[in-house]
């Protein structure tokens, strides 16, 4: 059985994440070529069949068919049907899917990271390692039939091959970290192929390869094998906008901000918008005083250490008998310091034995867990290793058992 994917070394190996986040991370794309096993526990052809033959879970959202740039439509490979909770929709109809894929139409599942281990380890490792929030399509493709037309991606992707051979085409960056806006979601086609400048690499990605692209930059692909498979794990990050929103619900608090702005007076007599403008700029002065209180410190702190999916896993028998633990602070991270990996909130930090950093940092990633996702989650960790880590994280007062 292929070992799962444990954390974000392993997606980048042999790139080291700190060269990653040193060379590329934000600031360039970087294929990195892969053993044919390195990927095989994301994804393969068994793993595919027996996801799309759970016919009840695939609708025109969650299953999309898109032949040589065009989406076809629901109504094209889809059937009127009640989903699994009773709700009209429009169902995947799998006949007709496959009659599309014999065209060569090309398959995209979306949001899949959740449906198998290998997917949810994968994108699990992903948010751990780079803090985020990780949400994972598949892209069945096959020869000569390209699937989208030249674009760019409002999150940065993480493209792991996982079957066959896909040949990208990598344009410039027209936008510098463009966001899930109406701004940037709206742009067109004509748009597109006119700003994304001449293909700046060319790259074919082989089974185990990942490719990087910070968002905004411009790309397109196309299957130069018989069929070609890869995974494209969307990474959305914390931004500013997201410090606007939670200032906006202090700002309810604070009656400067629900005063009356002054007017500016007419435009066509010359009206007086000093009064105006000294507001604005007593708004803006609080603003940076909001940014300096603890609480709100503390409040987007605690923001950003929840920003995750959880994706939580259930097995039986064994979970309704193992013990269960529970993270004791979510102030607690793992970092890298001067001399190695560290475990510590703002106050202090103590050091981590070499090769566990990244159980540990598991372990502080969740509010509770069982033995057995433990021991799912590290593979690599034989059962006396994994059991002593949590009774020494359990003497320092990191878990406990819930």
């Amino acid at each position: 059985m292929p070992q799962q994917i444990a954390s974000l070394a392993d997606i980048l190996y042999p790139l080291t994440p700190e060269e990653f986040f040193r060379d590329y991370h934000g600031k360039k794309p970087v294929h990195i070529p892969g053993t044919a096993d390195k990927l095989a526990s994301v994804m393969d052809w068994p793993t595919l069949s027996g996801l799309l033959s759970q016919s009840g879970i695939w609708t025109g959202k969650s299953l999309q068919l898109v032949l040589d740039t065009k989406i076809l439509e629901p109504a094209e490979y889809c059937r009127p049907a009640q989903d699994r909770e009773g709700r009209d929709a429009m169902m995947a109809d799998l006949d007709k899917v496959g009659t599309w894929l014999r065209r060569g139409a090309s398959l995209v599942c979306n949001d899949i990271d959740s449906l198998t281990p290998g997917l949810k380890a994968a994108a699990n490792a992903l948010e751990q390692g780079l803090g985020g929030k990780a949400q994972a399509n598949l892209y069945c493709s096959w020869r000569a039939h390209q699937a989208f037309g030249s674009h760019f991606d409002t999150h940065d992707v993480y493209a792991l091959h996982v079957t066959g051979e896909k040949t990208w085409r990598l344009y410039q960056r027209h936008f510098e970290d463009p966001i899930a806006h109406p701004f940037f979601k709206s742009l067109g086609q004509e748009f597109h192929d006119k700003h994304k400048g001449p293909v700046t690499m060319e790259v074919t990605l082989k089974p185990g390869d990942v490719l990087y692209l910070p968002r905004g930059w411009y790309h397109d692909a196309l299957a130069s094998a018989e069929t070609s498979i890869h995974i494209a794990f969307g990474l959305t990050s914390v931004i500013g906008l997201d410090l606007i929103s939670m200032l906006f619900e202090r700002a309810v608090h604070d009656p400067l901000f629900r005063r009356t702005v002054p007017s500016p007076g007419s435009e066509a007599v010359g009206g007086d918008v000093g009064p105006m403008a000294d507001h604005l700029a007593a708004l803006g002065a609080r603003i940076a005083d909001y940014v300096r209180e603890p609480a709100i410190l503390r409040q987007f702190a605690a923001h950003m250490r929840a920003f995750h999916y959880d994706r939580g896993t259930l097995n039986l028998p064994g979970d309704a008998l193992a013990k269960r633990w529970r993270r004791r602070s979510a102030s607690l991270k793992v970092t890298r310091g001067q001399n190695g990996w560290q475990l510590g909130d703002d106050r202090r930090a103590v050091p981590i034995p070499p090769g566990v950093e990244g159980p540990v940092s598991w372990v502080v990633g969740r509010e509770s867990f069982s033995e057995s996702e433990f021991a799912e989650a590290h593979p690599s960790l034989n059962e006396k290793a994994r059991r002593q880590l949590l009774t020494d994280l359990g003497n320092m007062k990191v878990v406990e058992i819930a």
